[in-house]
């Protein structure tokens, strides 16, 4: 085999492995989209709580991740009010999805300064600072228009507020 031979047949693999390597991405990504998106048998994973003038709630309490959150975000079609709690993460990783996705932000807690220096220019209100889940509330129904989302998704975990209690309040307001 000559030296170009070997050459050709090196770029013709690199070209094949190239093309599998795609195919492979593509399917990583889209079964790790389907699996925190498809996640019916997941309890608080993106249920379905009220229809309230035309404005769907939704339950997404145990996303205790930005990853998390992102997806459920993602798997809307409707624009989405979106009620977070505070927290230190880096939300940079979330600013292509709330560019296109989210037109209000409700931060519940005290620690709102990562999330603002990240998102706030991306929202109409910027982000705003809710002390508890029924004023977080009150604030996304009055945001929120019909053929909106109201998606309750802490994206990270809190030491000062009890998810499954926040949860508790978002459901029965829903559902008032």
């Amino acid at each position: 085999m000559t030296l170009e031979q070997l050459a050709k047949q090196g770029r013709r693999k690199e070209i094949y492995t190239v093309a599998i390597n795609q195919r492979i991405c593509d399917a990583r990504n889209e079964n790790l989209k389907n699996s925190f998106v498809d996640c019916e048998h997941i309890k608080h994973r993106n249920e379905f709580v009220a229809m309230k003038n035309g404005v769907r709630y939704i339950n997404d309490s145990a996303a205790k991740s930005l990853s998390a959150t992102w997806f459920s975000i993602e798997s809307l079609n409707e624009p989405v009010v979106w009620i977070a709690f505070a927290g230190n993460e880096d939300y940079d990783e979330m600013i292509p999805v709330v560019r296109q996705h989210v037109k209000s932000i409700i931060c519940v807690g005290d620690n709102t300064e990562p999330m603002r220096s990240s998102l706030s220019c991306l929202v109409r209100d910027g982000v705003m600072q809710a002390e508890n889940m029924e004023e977080a509330f009150r604030m996304a129904t009055n945001k929120a228009i019909s053929g909106y989302a109201v998606l309750f998704s802490p994206g990270c975990e809190s030491d000062v507020y009890d998810a499954r209690k926040l949860e508790r309040v978002f459901v029965k307001m829903a559902k008032e």
